[in-house]
């Protein structure tokens, strides 16, 4: 039988782990075994489900994510991006050489304060209420449409903006490829897969800025938007993505949709509830 990938978050692995989701675990194990799905796992999931300073959960949330990926990585780094198998514990293990402070996402991602992103977002007239009450595609349009309305105070000789999201994307392409390209080939790199990645990570952003299911002050200064684009990248090979967190899912559904990338989304408990019809009709 041919399996079927889907990526868990790891608010999810870990809900599972420490006893949260018995139902869920249940209902996982079963479809591993009785088909169709398969849960690979990724370095993004072992970062955030381990502790340096809890060795002992550590070892027992990695025996679970072994069981439930059957030991398929799907492994995204610099001159990699493909399904292998590997043991959770060679993947921490390795993750773990390099010695990173821990707080450089959220040292990253506060070049722009909050504030700062509110600011901008008020003066394109676009607010959170709003365009979460709009569909993905709905809440696209509102934002290009602000985008390509705005009356900008040009000086002579200044090149015009970007008025779409596309261009915005387009322009991030370019400068990627312009500054980075070279050092890919060198190093054997997938030009096409990074810039892929720098397209989705950069839309899955723009669309936090812009409003749509933005994250509070608190979440917005550890970072973890950084965090949750790469998650919704390795998502994008994947058939689904499975998460509690609702803002990670409404916008990864909308930068799919408009890349036109077929993943689906589920929250914990639709894709609960889809296990359990899907299991109990080939009962």
């Amino acid at each position: 039988m041919e399996r079927v990938p889907v990526y868990l978050d790891s608010n999810v692995i870990i809900d599972m782990a420490d006893g949260r989701e018995n139902d869920l675990l249940g209902l996982v194990m079963r479809s591993i075994y009785e088909g169709p799905y398969c849960y690979p796992f990724s370095a993004e999931q072992i970062s955030e489900i381990t502790d340096n300073e809890r060795q002992a959960r550590n070892e027992s949330r990695l025996m679970l994510l072994s069981d439930l990926s059957r030991n398929v990585y799907f492994e995204h780094s610099i001159n990699s991006l493909q399904f292998r198998t590997e043991s959770t514990t060679q993947v921490y293990e390795t993750i773990n050489e390099v010695s990173l402070s821990q707080n450089w996402e959220a040292d990253f991602a506060n070049f722009i304060s909050f504030e700062q992103q509110l600011e901008a977002r008020t003066a394109y007239g676009l607010s959170t209420d709003d365009l979460n009450n709009l569909s993905a595609e709905e809440a696209i349009t509102k934002i290009n449409s602000a985008l390509s309305n705005y009356e900008y105070e040009l000086k002579e000789g200044q090149i015009d903006p970007p008025r779409t999201l596309n261009d915005m994307l387009d322009y991030s392409e370019q400068n990627m490829r312009e500054h980075f390209s070279q050092i890919w080939e060198s190093m054997g790199a997938n030009i096409e897969s990074h810039l892929r990645n720098c397209k989705l990570v950069s839309l899955f952003s723009f669309i936090d800025t812009f409003g749509f299911w933005s994250d509070s002050k608190r979440t917005y200064k550890k970072g973890s938007r950084l965090a949750d684009s790469r998650h919704a990248f390795n998502g994008s090979y994947f058939k689904c993505v499975v998460s509690r967190d609702k803002r990670l899912l409404k916008k990864s559904e909308a930068a799919y949709k408009y890349l036109e990338i077929t993943t689906q989304c589920f929250h914990t408990d639709e894709f609960k509830a889809h296990l359990y019809d899907l299991l109990s009709g080939q009962s």
